[in-house]
């Protein structure tokens, strides 16, 4: 049998409920969602924001979101099935309406995710999934109908809107390359830096006023040319895999 020292048991005593303590105070820090969000159904921006906009101020509302209330319901129809996520008992899951404001707030202002944290009262890594997952859905739902491959009558009526705007014969598009401002990806050196002296990842696009085909992804530093180059667009003209019609004189 050990014996103990009255004072050997006043220090056992004082470990036993500074550990308790500590241990108590870190139970409280850990909450499973932070005291802001809390306030999602009563102080986010859908609600307080969207709703009355919708609802009052059609002008208003084509402002916030960057599109009318008729193209947004018809949008989220198309989006709303596949961004429906079940309930469970640890919480509700965010509604696809409440995601497509999200994504479309961020689209039409440029803001950043601790934006989105603190204006619509969801966690910050929360809104970049909630971004990536509608965007991917309205690509990935809609792509087929918004950039369908060009038939021969859809080639030609490019073609002979050229011939009537700007008098050019026997064209089929205008190519064009965007750079579109991005914050550096992690570990990527000067690959999307452009000679600009900002980061940007490219945007390839044929336009006239519509886009008959886009390419997304390539670095900053690339030029048209090899923009070009290495697209999809390239691949798919080189594997004649664009319905292109047959040469025909010139008027």
């Amino acid at each position: 049998m050990v014996a103990f020292s009255k004072m050997d048991a006043v220090h056992v005593f004082l470990f036993a409920a500074l550990g308790y303590l500590y241990l108590k105070k870190k139970r409280q820090r850990r909450t499973w969602v932070h005291p802001i969000n809390t306030a999602r159904h009563t102080h986010g921006h859908f609600v307080t924001l969207y709703r009355p906009l919708r609802e009052r101020d059609p002008v208003k509302f084509f402002n916030y979101l960057r599109m009318s209330i008729h193209t947004f319901d018809e949008l989220l129809m198309k989006v709303r099935e596949p961004l429906t996520k079940r309930d469970t008992n640890m919480r509700a899951a965010i509604p696809p309406e409440e995601m497509l404001v999200i994504t479309l707030r961020y689209l039409a202002s440029g803001c950043s995710l601790k934006d989105l944290h603190y204006n619509f009262r969801i966690g910050r890594s929360t809104a970049g999934e909630i971004v990536r997952k509608v965007c991917q859905t309205i690509w990935e739902t809609m792509k087929d109908q918004c950039l369908p491959t060009p038939t021969d009558e859809a080639w030609l009526s490019i073609a002979a809107g050229f011939w009537e705007r700007a008098n050019y014969p026997n064209c089929l598009g205008a190519v064009d390359g965007k750079h579109v401002r991005i914050v550096k990806p992690l570990h990527s050196g000067s690959l999307y830096q452009n000679y600009k002296h900002y980061f940007s990842i490219g945007l390839l696009a044929d336009a006239n006023y519509n886009f008959a085909y886009v390419d997304v992804g390539s670095y900053g530093k690339d030029s048209d040319s090899t923009l070009f180059r290495n697209s999809t667009l390239w691949n798919d003209i080189e594997g004649g895999n664009l319905n292109i019609p047959r040469p025909a004189p010139l008027p």
